[in-house]
């Protein structure tokens, strides 16, 4: 009887362990590392894009700023078809998505570069809203008029990042809180 508990016992870890290896040969946990001045000139950030799923296809990816003594300072998710096809989810009959398109996606997200708030576009005092003054995109902010240009006009150090397949949203820390937050968004 002894034996024969013990070879299920056996058999189960088996079958156990080949399920366990599956699972790992199928999964998608790929990340991208980029180092940035943007919280302080003398020494850098780092931003980590990060995927994680049973398939790249069914992942969700993050994208993640960390102060350069690694206190996190911005985390946003999403998924690879909504920050590249839109959607959350893959259409039936999508192709798969490949480890190696995941890591040039990767790579691709944490390429961000600095910028300055100057650099965006001035709010009008004759317009209603950010968008209305702007030519290119539809721009959102959380802002008033006033606190949108004022912080336009300090020349924040700022960042830029994909958060939809047609958007971006721009961080700046926030002078008053000393905390990141979204400057704008924008998008056609």
């Amino acid at each position: 009887m002894r034996l024969l508990v013990m070879a299920a016992a056996v058999l189960l870890s088996a079958c156990g362990q080949a399920d366990e290896a599956d699972i790992r040969e199928t999964a998608c946990a790929l990340s991208a590392t980029q180092e940035i001045a943007w919280t302080q000139a003398q020494t850098p950030d780092v931003i980590t894009t990060h995927a994680a799923g049973p398939t790249c296809a069914q992942a969700v990816v993050t994208f993640t700023a960390r102060s350069a003594d690694g206190d996190p300072l911005w985390v946003f998710a999403s998924t690879y078809h909504e920050l590249t096809v839109g959607g959350a989810f893959p259409r039936e009959g999508a192709p798969e998505i490949s480890r190696e398109q995941m890591e040039s996606f990767l790579t691709s997200w944490a390429d961000v570069t600095t910028s300055r708030t100057s650099a965006l576009p001035e709010w009008r005092a004759d317009a209603a809203s950010l968008t209305e003054s702007a030519e290119t995109f539809a721009y959102e902010t959380q802002f008033d008029r006033a606190t949108y240009e004022m912080l336009r006009a300090r020349d924040l150090a700022m960042i830029c990042y994909a958060a939809a397949v047609e958007a971006t949203q721009c961080l700046i820390i926030d002078p008053a809180s000393n905390a990141p937050t979204i400057m704008t968004s924008y998008g056609p």
